[in-house]
């Protein structure tokens, strides 16, 4: 009988064992998880949102340097250098991760810039003032095109950033439930073995006690 009883304990402490290491195990991959979400987060904010809105604001710093120079009557190599910092930027920005909104603006910001470049290059070459007046008025109409594209690009950096973070925080708050949730596993597991180790060991410590009292 005491040969028995002890082997079934070995097979419940080994079990809760097991269960102990299964338990560890499933929490340690579901922290990696949420620990590769996080870490996901933080360089997508970084390379699609932050470089993103910089390269957002140095466009628009060109536009409106634009601006200045052709109220200066700069010429068109002055013309030509901003813009070719701003196929640049336009390069830079399409190489981040895009969502459907922005490649729809993106294809709208450079058919844009195309159509200022053409408006830009027919004002170098415009004879008369009023010709040049009437040229100039159709470029600052594409340069407002241009800037309303570029506020919708940096909307949408704030609201991308704002989704991405929240993610985050999602992840980092299961994480702590579950964190959580395996301390007290844990603990309800222990306190199992113990009372299999003690109860179950002082059961059998009787039945012999009883067992060499009947045969007495």
């Amino acid at each position: 009988m005491s040969k028995k009883l002890t082997i079934t304990n070995r097979i419940n402490i080994t079990l809760g064992l097991i269960a102990v290491f299964l338990l560890v195990l499933g929490t340690n991959r579901i922290d990696k998880r949420h620990f590769e979400t996080v870490q996901n987060a933080l360089t997508t904010v970084y390379y699609d949102r932050v470089l993103a809105q910089d390269y957002i604001y140095k466009m628009n710093s060109l536009i409106h340097k634009k601006r200045v120079q052709f109220a200066k009557a700069a010429d068109s190599s002055d013309i030509s250098n901003v813009n070719k910092e701003l196929e640049t930027l336009i390069s830079l920005f399409a190489t981040t991760e895009l969502t459907s909104r922005e490649n729809q603006i993106l294809i709208s910001l450079k058919d844009n810039f195309d159509a200022s470049k053409s408006k830009e290059a027919a004002f170098f070459v415009a004879d008369e003032d009023e010709i040049k007046s009437k040229v100039l008025a159709a470029v600052n109409y594409s340069l407002d095109a241009l800037t309303t594209d570029l506020d919708n690009l940096a909307l949408i950096q704030v609201s991308e950033t704002k989704l991405i973070t929240s993610n985050a925080q999602k992840s980092l708050d299961t994480n702590k439930l579950m964190s959580n949730m395996e301390i007290w596993f844990l603990l309800i597991i222990g306190i199992s073995v113990q009372f299999i180790i003690f109860y179950r060991t002082k059961k059998t410590t009787k039945e012999i006690s009883s067992n060499s009292n009947n045969e007495g």
